[in-house]
């Protein structure tokens, strides 16, 4: 199966995706970091297509988006988005998507995200995200909101508990704040994996 990421530099929209006429496993997220949390979810998305005989698609936003609705309050990347979709191609997505947050995106409702997006774009037929992942106009959509969307639409949903790590959970907040505090042994903890990336001067300063 053929990987692809969308348009350079890896943005494109709705209206510009081709549909997935065979069905699609989806995950969804900011990924930043691409943590142990992060790759669970990649990897569940992937074991999925793979026993449906379908592609993984994973799609995420750029740029994050508190940094549209809660400027005050929006983290530095540990990732640029090249990092991130090759990241999610390394451990075997097949497709990814990076949607830009807009002011279009951020007035999306649920419901049109589901239907519109997840249903004729991607003909979406299972769909991984984490318990706490939110979507759609004012974060209404939730897990729950998914499955109940899911009922309706003919997919289904599987919905990942957060990680833990030696007693911390695995989220890029945490990631962030041990960087912050120089306490690099305990961020490689929570990424799990070969973090030069994140962990290079670049990311550190910024985290500062």
């Amino acid at each position: 199966m053929t990987r692809t990421t969308s348009l350079a530099p890896h943005l494109t929209t709705w209206p510009q995706l081709g549909q997935l006429v065979n069905g699609s496993v989806v995950t969804m997220g900011v990924f930043d970091g691409f943590h142990r949390g992060h790759q669970i979810l990649a990897r569940r998305a992937c074991d999925r297509a793979h026993e449906l005989l379908i592609p993984s698609v994973l799609l995420t936003f750029d740029p994050h988006p508190l940094l549209l609705t809660r400027p005050e309050r929006a983290p530095r990347q540990l990732m640029t988005v090249t990092e991130r979709v090759e990241t999610a191609l390394a451990l075997g997505i097949d497709h990814v998507i990076v949607l830009p947050f807009d002011r279009q995106m951020a007035s999306t409702s649920a419901e049109s995200f589901v239907s519109d997006g997840l249903v004729q774009r991607l003909g979406a037929r299972h769909v991984v995200v984490g318990v706490n992942f939110r979507f759609g106009r004012g974060g209404t959509g939730d897990t729950d909101y998914l499955q109940e969307a899911g009922h309706w639409h003919g997919f289904d949903v599987d919905p990942v508990p957060l990680v833990e790590h030696r007693g911390r959970v695995c989220s890029s907040t945490n990631v962030r704040g041990l960087l912050a505090g120089g306490d690099l042994t305990a961020a490689r903890g929570l990424l799990g994996r070969s973090a030069d990336r994140v962990l290079g001067p670049r990311s550190i300063a910024a985290t500062a």
